[in-house]
Parts: C-alpha cells; structure tokens; sequence
C-alpha cells in the first residue's frame, strides 16, 4: 500500500468488508502517535504481522490505515498507524475499534473456528432439546464458554460434539449442568 493512501474509507457495498473486531485502541502510548491495543483475539502475535487495518470510531465510516509496527509482548499489544503522529492524534483514537477482512483471517486448523463463525449458530443436544441461538462467547482463559438464551456450554470436546457451520448448528451432550438456573431458583 502506499504511503500516499495510508487512510481511505471502505466502500459499503464491498463484497469483503471491513467488519471483524480484532482489537480496541484503549490509550496512547509515549509521544510519537503510538496507541495500546486491547486484542479481541486468542492469537495477540497476530498483531506483529499485520499491514493494514480498518478503524471505525463510534459509527462513523472505517479508515483503512497502514500499520507502520506492532509490538506485542503476551496480550499487551502496542501499535504505530500510519498518520497518527502525535499523543494528541493518539489520544484521539481511543475506543476505536480494530478491524480485519475476512479475506485477512490466517487458516485455522481443524475443529478450530472464528468467534463470527459461531455466533448465531443454533444448538441443540444429543437428546434433540433446542438451547437456543449462540448469544454471546464469554472468554474465561481457561476456553471459551458458548452462551445461548437456556444454556452455559463449555468450549470443550467434552460437551460440543459437533459444529456444522454450513447447516448453522452446534451437537452438544445434554446435561443438566449446562441448563441456566432461574434466580432465586
């Protein structure tokens, strides 16, 4: 990408748009336009590699920005855009959201899927029962938790049997112990 073109706004009609959530600009970091990324990813390394990024603040339309260097060291994730020259221009971005191309998605290996992927996927247990759309993916550390209008389901082996993604539907093992409790219940 030149660095004559290091902001442009996306076009909405694009068949590959701007729109799943990597990371959020929390703060500016020293002088120099560098900001503090909260990633909203399991692989943070995946930051270092990155050369270009949609930022969308508020609702505004998303800037396609050049990525002049990334550190990440664990989760803490500090980058340099392209045009943010300034703590000012830094401070600016804050709650900014980071913003990837489906077409910019590293290959995950098997039985490995994307959070965008699972979301709004219908579950259903071995028994038949419907829990209910996936509503939401609570990130715990230890794995991801899967949570729908009935139901808390472990991201693991154990209880997701099967995720067939091109039929919009998650197997899980029925057990009561994923059933949400009514308060007071």
């Amino acid at each position: 990408m030149s660095s004559s073109h290091s902001h442009r706004s996306s076009s909405p009609d694009s068949s590959d748009p701007w729109s799943l959530l990597i990371g959020e600009i929390t703060a500016p970091v020293g002088l120099k336009g560098e900001v503090r990324v909260f990633p909203h990813t399991d692989a943070p390394e995946r930051f270092a590699a990155l050369r270009e990024v949609g930022v969308r603040q508020g609702d505004g339309p998303v800037r396609v920005t050049a990525v002049e260097r990334a550190r990440v060291l664990g989760r803490r994730v500090t980058l340099k855009l392209a045009g943010v020259e300034t703590l000012a221009q830094a401070d600016a971005l804050r709650g900014a959201r980071l913003l990837l191309r489906a077409s910019q998605l590293p290959p995950l290996g098997e039985d490995e899927y994307f959070h965008h992927q699972l979301l709004g996927l219908a579950v259903v247990t071995t028994e038949g029962e419907s829990l209910g759309p996936i509503t939401g993916i609570l990130q715990t550390g230890a794995h991801d938790v899967y949570e729908t209008p009935e139901a808390l389901i472990p991201a693991v082996k154990a209880f997701v049997l099967a995720v067939d993604l091109a039929h919009g539907r998650m197997v899980v093992r029925a057990d009561p112990g994923l059933k949400k409790r009514e308060p007071g219940a």
